[in-house]
This record gives structure tokens, C-alpha cells and sequence, in this order.
């Protein structure tokens, strides 16, 4: 249940941030163009928000087994190899995204000190920093929900890549 709500939320805010950013962009592109004008924050806020759209796009991801990953070494081993090797990459994967989200925070809290402000976007520049610790975090608990699903009985994703896909049915009334 609180996998589907967490699914729905991430999924709304994908559409948001990637409508608002397409707005902003036509709007400029038509301002611009046909009247000669525009808005100087526009592009920042553009790529913020596409940067943001992206990262939170990363986390539905991680939880579907999306990711980017080298599966051929994988798929070569025997069954039991591969939940080891998964394994190992699940946990080295909540490892690093649990540094960068501590890195993110650092580097935050540090813009957000000495009160920095994009010349770009005109917006304080942790605000588009905070995606990187916001979107760790993501990457984190959908991770650790993966180890949940699996403990639940359902499939790894070295078990999926063997039956073709990473779309299980496990995963669909999962998510």
C-alpha cells in the first residue's frame, strides 16, 4: 500500500516538473521568437526543473530494476551466484546512494550558509541542489524496498533478467 502511494506521488511529480519545465521552455521559445523578448530566469529554471523531473524519473527506476547495469556477467552465472552477485550490487548501490545523499546535504547546507544565489534562475542555490540528497534518499528506500519485495518471496532482478524482463508480476501489484 505504501509502495503504490510513494509510486503514484513519485510518478505525479515527474508530470509535474516535466509539464512546468515544457511550459517554461515553449513560453520562451515563442516569447523569444515572435515577440523578441523573454524572461532571463527561464532557462535556469528550464534545466532545474528537467534535472529534478530526471533524478526523481531515476527513482521509479530503482524500484522497477530500470537502472543502468552491466547484466551479462549476470546472466551467466548459475542461480545462486546471481542472488549473491545481486546482492552485492544492491547493497553497494544503497551504499554509494546513501553517500551521494550525505555529500548532497553537505554541499546544501554549505550553499544555503553562505547564502549563495544562482545568477541563472535567481534562486538560492541550495534549492537546486537539494535534489541531489532528495533523490539519494529515493534511491535508498527503493533499493531497501526491493530487498522487502524479495524477502516477501518475490523475484530478484538477476531472476527476472533469466525469465526476460524486469517487469515480474510481483513488481506490477507491487507497484
Amino acid at each position: 500500500m505504501l509502495d503504490r502511494i510513494s509510486s503514484n506521488v513519485i510518478s505525479a511529480t515527474i508530470v509535474v516538473l516535466s509539464f512546468t519545465a515544457l511550459f517554461i521552455g515553449t513560453m520562451q521559445v515563442v516569447l523569444r521568437y515572435a515577440f523578441n523578448t523573454g524572461f532571463p530566469w527561464s532557462e535556469g529554471i528550464f534545466v532545474m526543473l528537467t534535472v529534478w523531473a530526471m533524478l526523481i524519473a531515476g527513482i521509479r527506476a530503482a524500484r522497477q530494476g530500470l537502472h543502468v547495469r552491466v547484466d551479462i556477467g549476470v546472466l551467466l552465472m548459475p542461480p545462486a551466484a546471481r542472488r549473491i552477485a545481486e546482492s552485492i550490487a544492491v547493497f553497494a548501490s544503497i551504499a554509494l546512494s546513501g553517500y551521494f545523499a550525505y555529500c548532497g546535504a553537505l554541499y546544501a547546507h554549505f550553499v544555503w550558509s553562505i547564502d549563495a544565489t544562482s545568477a541563472e534562475a535567481y534562486l538560492p542555490v541550495w534549492v537546486i541542489y537539494l535534489i541531489v540528497p532528495v533523490s539519494m534518499a529515493g534511491f535508498c528506500i527503493r533499493y531497501l524496498q526491493r530487498i522487502l519485495l524479495w524477502r516477501r518471496g518475490g523475484p530478484a532482478p538477476c531472476e527476472e533478467l533469466a525469465e526476460g524482463g524486469p517487469h515480474s508480476t510481483a513488481d506490477q501489484q507491487a507497484a
